[in-house]
Parts: C-alpha cells; structure tokens; sequence
C-alpha cells in the first residue's frame, strides 16, 4: 500500500464507513465485514492498520491490503 492509500484513509479519520475484508485460515469464512468509525491508521511490521470503532464498543483492526470493499457513509 503506498502513502497516497493512506491519505485517502486519514481523510476518513472520524467518518463511518463499511469495510469488507479477507479472513485468513479459515476456509468456510474467507470474508467478513466490519461497520463504524474508522479511529485510527497504524503502521507496523504487519502493515497499514485499519482501526474501527463499531456501535457495540468493539474495536475492529483491519490490515489495509485484506481489504477487498469500502463503502463510506454520507456525513449528516
């Protein structure tokens, strides 16, 4: 993921958004979807991390090159 990848990410600091993303080992779920504000962007030895909050309080952290959809929710 290059830097430009990221900006577009830091634009959605705070906004809600819908990520479908890849699950790996195992074979019966290869996807799953995550809902809510994106909190944060970190980098780490694992890669760009996506962090999102959901509405139940759970903090979801997506890898940004698993992810396959994005959809971002209209502001109010």
């Amino acid at each position: 993921m290059g830097e430009e990848d990221l900006s577009g990410w830091r634009a959605l600091l705070g906004r809600k958004v819908s990520v479908r993303y890849r699950l790996h080992g195992d074979p019966r779920h290869q996807f799953s979807e995550a809902i809510g504000v994106v909190m944060g962007i970190e980098t780490s030895e694992r890669g760009e991390l996506i962090k999102i909050l959901t509405r139940r309080g759970e903090q979801v952290v997506v890898n940004a090159d698993d992810i396959v959809a994005r959809k971002t929710f209209p502001t109010s």
